[in-house]
C-alpha cells in the first residue's frame, strides 16, 4: 500500500505546476468524459446550425474556400454570413481540413476545443487566486468541463460563445497577474471574435480606476480588430462593409428581450417599432448610468482589490449589463456564468449563485433547443434579480473588509 501511496503522490511538473499522479489521473478521466459527453450531442441540429452555420459551410464549399471571404454578405445568396470575419476564417479553415468529416462535426469541434481552453484557464485562475490550491483548481476544471450551459452551447447548439470567452478568461488571468499588455491583447481577440466580449469591459474600466491596470494598452483593441480584417479585405470585401459588421448586428434585433430573463420581461404585449426604439435607447443609456454610478462608488471607496473581489466584480457587472441592456439573447450571460464557477469554488458559500445561474439559463436554453414550454420569463427575471442582489451585496461586503494582501 505504501508503494501505491508513493506512486500516486509522485509529482509531475507540467509548465510551472507540480501535479501529483493521482490528480493527473483525475484530470485525464474528467477530460475524456467531458469529450465523450460533448461528442454524444454532436448529431443534434439546432435552429442556429440549420439556418446559419450549415449554410455558411455550404456557401464556403461552393465558393471554393478563400474566395468566400471576398463575397459581400447579402448581395447574393452566395453569402449570408453575418458574423465578424475572424469566425469566417474559421469556416474557411474547416473547409480545407474537412475532407469527409460532416460539416456539423467540424463546426462543433471548434467551440468544443475552446471549452477545454476555458476549463484549463479556469484551473489557472483558481490556482492563482487560492495561492496554489491544487484541489480547488482541479474542481474548477471539472465543473467547467460539465457545466450544462457550456456543454449545450458548443456540442448541441453549435454556438461559439466559448471561443470569445476563452480569450476573455485569458485576459482576466493576466489582469490578475498584472500583465496588462497580454490582458488587452486577449481582450482584443475576444472582441474581434464576438461583440459580446464588451460585457467584460466595465470590469476593465473599474480596474483602471483602481490603478490595477494600465489603460494605455487599450490601443490593442482597434489594432487587432482592424488587422483581423486584412485577409477579408485582400479577398475583396470593402473596409466600410467590414467595419460596419457590429453596427448591422445591433440593428438586427428590435425585440426588448431575445429570450433573456431581463428587466424587459415585465413589458407585455406587442409594441410598435417607434416605442421599442425609444425603450431600447433609454435602456442602453440607463445601463451606462448604472455603471457610471458603480464606477464612482468603487473609485471613491478605499479597499484592497483582491483576486476574489475581481471575480465577484466580473460576475456582478456582466450580469448587470445582460439584465439591463435590451435585445439580449439567452446566451449572452455566458461570461458571468463561467466566472461564477470560480466565484463558487473560491467561496463555497456562493456555490448556490453558480447553481442558480445554471438553472435559470438552462430553462431558457431548453426553450430554444428542445422546444420546452416556458409560458413567461418574468419569474426567471425575478430570480435573476435576486442573484444580482446577492452578488452585489457580497461585493459591498468585500469593500468593507479590512485590507489584506492582494491575490
Amino acid at each position: 500500500m505504501r508503494f501505491i501511496d508513493d506512486f500516486f503522490t509522485t509529482e509531475i511538473k507540467i509548465y510551472k505546476y507540480k501535479i501529483p499522479i493521482f490528480d493527473m489521473l483525475f484530470f485525464t478521466i474528467i477530460t475524456c468524459l467531458g469529450f465523450y459527453f460533448r461528442v454524444s450531442l454532436f448529431n443534434i441540429k439546432s435552429g442556429d446550425y440549420v439556418k446559419a452555420f450549415a449554410d455558411w459551410m455550404r456557401e464556403c464549399h461552393q465558393a471554393g474556400g478563400f474566395a468566400y471571404l471576398g463575397i459581400k454578405p447579402g448581395e447574393s445568396p452566395a453569402s449570408t454570413f453575418d458574423y465578424n470575419c475572424l469566425f469566417q476564417y474559421v469556416i474557411v479553415l474547416l473547409h480545407y481540413i474537412g475532407g469527409s468529416i460532416p460539416d456539423i462535426y467540424l463546426v462543433k469541434s471548434v467551440p468544443v476545443l475552446c471549452d477545454f481552453i476555458c476549463a484549463v484557464t479556469i484551473f489557472r485562475i483558481v490556482y492563482h487566486i487560492t495561492d496554489g490550491n491544487l484541489t480547488k483548481s482541479m474542481l474548477g476544471y471539472a465543473v467547467m468541463m460539465f457545466l450544462p450551459t457550456v456543454v449545450l452551447n458548443s456540442a448541441a447548439w453549435a454556438q461559439n460563445d466559448s471561443i470569445y470567452t476563452a480569450f476573455v478568461l485569458l485576459s482576466f488571468l493576466h489582469v490578475l497577474k498584472r500583465n496588462d499588455n497580454r490582458a488587452f491583447v486577449y481582450l482584443a481577440f475576444a472582441y474581434s471574435f464576438k461583440q459580446q466580449a464588451i460585457f467584460f469591459v466595465p470590469f476593465i474600466v473599474l480596474m483602471w480606476l483602481k490603478n490595477k491596470i494600465k489603460i494605455r494598452y487599450v490601443f490593442w483593441i482597434p489594432v487587432v480588430h482592424v488587422l483581423a480584417m486584412v485577409p477579408a479585405a485582400i479577398a475583396g470585401r470593402s473596409w466600410g462593409d467590414l467595419l460596419g459588421t457590429y453596427g448591422r448586428q445591433v440593428q438586427m434585433f428590435s425585440r426588448l428581450t431575445m429570450n433573456y430573463p431581463s428587466i424587459y420581461t415585465i413589458v407585455s404585449g406587442d409594441l410598435n417599432g417607434a416605442v421599442r426604439k425609444v425603450l431600447i435607447s433609454a435602456g442602453t443609456m440607463a445601463t451606462v448610468i448604472i455603471m457610471g454610478i458603480l464606477a464612482y462608488y468603487i473609485y471613491k471607496k478605499n479597499f484592497d482589490v483582491t483576486g476574489r473581489y475581481m471575480v465577484t466584480l466580473v460576475v456582478f457587472t456582466a450580469e448587470i449589463c445582460c439584465f439591463c441592456l435590451p435585445a439580449m439573447h439567452e446566451r449572452y450571460g455566458y461570461i458571468p456564468e463561467v466566472m461564477a464557477v470560480v466565484y463558487g469554488i473560491v467561496n463555497v458559500k456562493r456555490i448556490p449563485v453558480c447553481v442558480a445561474l445554471q438553472v435559470i439559463t438552462m430553462i431558457t436554453y431548453t426553450r430554444y433547443l428542445f422546444g420546452s414550454t416556458v409560458l413567461t420569463l418574468w419569474p426567471l427575471s425575478i430570480a435573476m434579480l435576486v442573484v444580482i442582489i446577492i452578488v452585489g451585496y457580497d461585493l459591498y461586503l468585500q469593500m468593507r473588509e479590512p485590507e489584506v494582501t492582494s491575490a
